[in-house]
């Protein structure tokens, strides 16, 4: 018996990767009224693009599902996917989320059940990003920028507003950012370049390079090399753990 019941379960993970299922939709939402967008999805890719001198956002959604057919996909989304854009207030909201209803979904057609998301926004409007797993790049955003993230690369890229992540892993390349930015991670390297404000990182693990910050810098860190290349202002390392420092070009006080 306990022979057969392994068959079975090895008989429907095999069937979960042969089969596979992908939906697409669009959604869309007047921006007027809207001083910020909320972004809440789990696991897939994220694409977000600020853009001068329109007036709505747009979000193209692709939902990808191994292990059931094209056949099978409308059901799958009424019984597990939320995807929604909606205004609430003065803030547009994505929801893009997939629940899982009992142990069969979490163990086999739940598993690889991911949405992908490219969304364009008026670059002035604030964003807020909750994300679970994947991949994430945000451009060209006029205004302040907050993202709490589980895992996944994060390439953030002309930034206006001050940046705060809270980051379990994966990589973070931040570049061209004009106000302050904090940011706590847990493992992953960090990348900065041409910050315009203060700097702030608390990280775990993982090498942090720093280049060109107009403000100070300020870095307790666990593990992993630091190289730190011209700061306007002071540079603080509150602690370094393990890994060689390098500090160069620093107009203020280095202390450390």
């Amino acid at each position: 018996m306990k022979k057969f019941a392994l068959f079975c379960l090895l008989f429907l993970a095999a069937m979960a990767t042969v089969r596979a299922a992908q939906g697409r939709e669009t959604l869309t939402l007047p921006a007027s009224g809207c001083s910020s967008m909320m972004i809440d999805c789990g696991a897939g890719e994220l694409k977000v693009q600020g853009k001068e001198g329109v007036e709505r956002i747009e979000v193209s959604a692709v939902l990808h599902v191994q292990g059931i057919s094209d056949a099978d996909l409308p059901e799958f989304k009424k019984e597990h996917v939320i995807l929604k854009l909606e205004k609430i207030g003065s803030r547009a909201v994505l929801t893009a989320n997939i629940e899982e209803k009992d142990f069969m979904d979490a163990l086999f057609g739940m598993r690889d059940a991911h949405i992908d998301l490219d969304v364009s926004l008026p670059r002035g409007l604030g964003l807020v990003v909750d994300d679970g797993s994947g991949d994430m790049q945000i451009k060209d955003m006029a205004s302040g920028l907050e993202i709490d993230d589980g895992s996944g690369d994060m390439t953030l890229e002309r930034i206006a507003g001050g940046v705060k992540i809270d980051d379990g892993s994966g990589d973070i390349f931040l570049t061209g950012s004009q106000g302050d930015v904090d940011i706590e991670d847990g493992s992953g390297d960090i990348e900065l370049k041409d910050a315009g404000g203060d700097v702030a990182i608390e990280d775990g693990s993982g090498e942090i390079n720093v280049y060109r910050a107009g403000g100070s810098v300020e870095i307790d860190d666990g593990s992993g090399d630091i190289i730190i290349d011209g700061v306007e202002k002071d540079v603080t390392i509150d602690e370094a753990g393990s890994g060689g420092i390098e500090i160069h070009n620093v107009k203020g006080k280095v202390r450390k």
